[in-house]
């Protein structure tokens, strides 16, 4: 093959230069969604702890209700004003500043005295974490190649697992106060090291100049990576989107758009069918589900061990996604946490020894809601999301998901009441069998494909969510593999529907081909 066909399929591999800086950013960015963890976390080692007899803080039902769930409902509220402010101010800043207000919560509930004063601390954290939970995924999103995509994508859940772990292991030795000293410790250093962190090329290329996009992205590249073909991919997307600086009303109009509303409408459905499956209230409520399911094992070693497992099955997610795609997971995750919690109802209905059953079926809860309720939406959602509102429609997104957690988990311990606890179980795994059906035929494959692609396609210039640079790559590879001796020149340039197009002198054209391939 002549050196002047380069084409940009397969991406890098994984153990490729390029790569691995992307991974050393995805880590680093999502440092941050540990402090949400260390957040939600926080309830279920601290109502077992606020309920005994010689608690300082005197607790009834309804706080406990709100002590677990009012975090939730402050989120949404940093969601919507950080989904704004990272489209005005940018993705590093917001990065930066949005710590600053979780580390003042967890000050407050440490020194609070009353249920009251707790709660106001947890709506200050919970504004806070808010803004944590959309500028992590837009950072990565923007920042990383298709096929590191999903496994960086799915960092932010292991992150928020380790938090949570942690959370569960200190909480098991330490006072619940201390444990707020703790993390806004943790917090603030994370302010002060994102200093360093390089705004996202993609940003750049709305708010300023081709030149410092340019700039930008080799900070996520290596040297030997081609950053004239990405860069000239990105300019003709420019040009051909009309990518700009939107004014409010401006970006008020574009929600409007079939390219904003119709991915929206599908991720809205796939966070409220998570919801009713049980995936938040199973890790907010954790200690009080086991002790109710008659386990054998110790409520709290058992959160514990549940938290050890969504952290293995986190990783081992990442590595799927990198090799299978949304789909299967999806459709894998809900079928398995449906037939999982009617198995777990029936065992509690009928089981009258205490045993170790429900611990091992509560782990493997664990295993299928990671692989899909937990990893999925806020991966998809920021890859279907136009450019221009990504940040203001993702913030709205995470913000209607912290609206149903917060309904789900004030919810919970009435429905368990109302209901009982065994058919509550049952109802999460009936629910999430009813939304396989939806996933099956509405959620869209976005393995592989590039952001421009996915933008393209719901705004009308695409006809199919297919990776066309993969179709049309493996077709030119065919191809100069039995031509390269009567190749002289290959030059490229732009189709109507605003396709690549790479022709050959000596033959026909074909599109969509790019000019970069570090495994070359």
């Amino acid at each position: 093959m002549s050196q002047e066909l380069q084409v940009n399929y397969p991406d890098p591999g994984f153990w490729t230069e390029t790569s691995l800086i992307q991974l050393v950013y995805g880590i680093w960015v999502n440092l941050s969604m540990m402090t949400i963890g260390l957040a939600y976390g926080f309830s279920a080692v601290t109502l077992p702890q606020l309920q005994l007899p010689d608690s300082t803080v005197k607790v009834s039902l309804a706080d406990e209700s709100w002590i677990a769930s009012v975090l939730s409902l402050a989120s949404l509220v940093g969601c919507l004003i950080c989904g704004y402010l990272i489209d005005k101010f940018g993705r590093r800043t917001m990065l930066i500043y949005s710590q600053l207000p979780v580390c003042l919560g967890w000050l407050l509930t440490g020194v609070a005295s009353s249920a009251k004063y707790i709660i106001l601390g947890r709506v200050i954290t919970g504004v806070g974490i808010g803004m944590v939970m959309c500028v992590p995924r837009v950072y990565m999103t923007e920042v990383s190649l298709p096929n590191m995509r999903g496994v960086i994508g799915s960092f932010p859940n292991i992150a928020i697992s380790i938090g949570i772990t942690i959370q569960a292991t200190l909480g098991s030795v330490l006072k619940w106060s201390t444990l707020c000293y703790v993390s806004s410790v943790f917090t603030l250093s994370l302010c002060l090291v994102y200093f360093r962190l390089p705004e996202t090329p993609y940003y750049l290329l709305q708010k300023a100049t081709i030149e410092d996009a340019k700039a930008s992205l080799k900070k996520f590249r290596c040297k030997k990576y081609n950053i004239e073909a990405e860069m000239e991919e990105l300019e003709d997307f420019k040009n051909d989107n009309d990518i700009h600086k939107l004014c409010f009303k401006e970006q008020l109009m574009a929600l409007l758009k079939r390219s904003s509303y119709k991915p929206f409408c599908l991720m809205t459905i796939y966070v409220i069918i998570s919801q009713l499956s049980g995936s938040s209230v199973i890790f907010m409520w954790t200690v009080d589900i086991l002790e109710r399911s008659k386990s054998s094992v110790n409520a709290e070693v058992g959160n514990v061990a549940l938290g050890i497992t969504r952290i293995i099955i986190s990783i081992i997610t990442a590595v799927l996604i990198f090799h299978v795609g949304r789909r299967p997971l999806a459709i894998i995750s809900g079928l398995g946490v449906g037939i999982v919690c009617i198995s777990l109802s029936l065992l509690i209905k009928y089981e009258e020894q205490s045993t170790i059953l429900p611990q091992i079926g509560y782990m493997i809860y664990i295993m299928f809601v990671t692989m899909g309720y937990y990893t999925l939406p806020p991966l998809i959602m920021y890859e279907l999301y136009p450019l221009q509102v990504r940040g203001l429609l993702g913030g709205i997104s995470i913000s209607n998901l912290n609206l149903f957690i917060f309904c789900s988990n004030i919810c919970y311990p009435y429905v368990r009441d109302g209901l009982g606890f065994s058919n509550t179980i049952l109802a999460f795994g009936v629910c999430s069998l009813a939304g396989c059906i939806f996933l099956y035929f509405c959620l869209p494959e976005t393995k592989e494909l590039t952001l421009q692609e996915i933008e393209e396609y719901y705004n009308d210039r695409r006809s199919t969510l297919t990776s066309q640079r993969r179709l049309i790559s493996m077709q030119v590879l065919s191809r100069s593999a039995t031509s390269s001796r009567s190749l002289d020149k290959v030059t490229t340039g732009r189709t109507k529907k605003g396709e690549s197009r790479v022709t050959f002198h000596n033959g026909p054209s074909v599109k969509y081909v790019s000019k970069h391939n570090e495994n070359k």
